[in-house]
């Protein structure tokens, strides 16, 4: 679907401010970061002129921005699941940011600094006066099915559950992660294949050229 998102909308669509989906057909779209969100890959940690405004802006795929506002203007959940870990800002000499921080600072340049609709996933110790937090980064290599465990939790899906499994749906340009997803029953962009879903999801024209209306409100 070509010129979907061609005219930006300038309100952005706060928890609050969601409409209230049917509870039994309430979407969780889970997003990757690296090369879905982003047009270059980050490496999962970034200092210098990349921490810039900018080079922000120009790294993250044009229409990202209204497609998130348009699914979560209607009532359905959004997850960042990345493989980007925190203790990667350690790895440099440079003031690094990683992991959490780096997929806040950049929602918080898409969708402003007061934005609400991604905030970062502190774990079980964060108590429940604050938001869970559907921004989950951790480098663990087991096809992130850590970050499934947490969404599943969080959203009151039964695994066992084909129904429940097919409400989460899957923006991600890893082959073998979209696979495993793929198992679980879980909903992708090109169904049946990974390699298709994962080359699809990695396009530069993501949000703007290809967007089945199996994915589409």
């Amino acid at each position: 679907m070509f010129g979907l998102f061609g005219r930006k909308k300038e309100t952005v669509h706060e928890p609050e401010r969601q409409q209230k989906a049917n509870p039994g057909k309430r979407r969780i779209y889970v997003f990757d970061f690296d090369r879905t969100i982003t047009i270059l890959h980050t490496g999962a940690i970034a200092y210098g002129k990349e921490l810039t405004g900018a080079f922000v802006q120009k790294n993250v795929k044009k229409g990202f921005a209204d497609f998130v506002r348009r699914i979560v203007g209607s009532g359905h959940a959004v997850y960042i699941a990345s493989y980007s870990d925190d203790a990667n800002a350690e790895t440099v000499e440079a003031d690094a940011v990683s992991g959490h921080d780096l997929i806040k600072f950049y929602m918080d340049e898409i969708f402003g600094p007061e934005q609400a609709i991604f905030m970062k996933y502190r774990g079980e110790a964060a108590g429940t006066a604050d938001p869970p937090g559907n921004i989950i980064a951790l480098n663990s290599q087991d096809f992130k099915q850590y970050h499934l465990d947490i969404i599943m939790k969080q959203e009151n899906l039964d695994p066992e559950n084909p129904e429940d499994m097919k409400r989460i749906f899957l923006l991600e340009d890893d082959e073998d992660v979209v696979r495993h997803f793929m198992e679980k029953g879980c909903t992708t962009i090109v169904p049946y294949s990974a390699s298709r879903s994962a080359d699809t999801v990695a396009t530069k024209t993501l949000f703007t050229a290809y967007m089945p209306e199996s994915f589409l409100t």
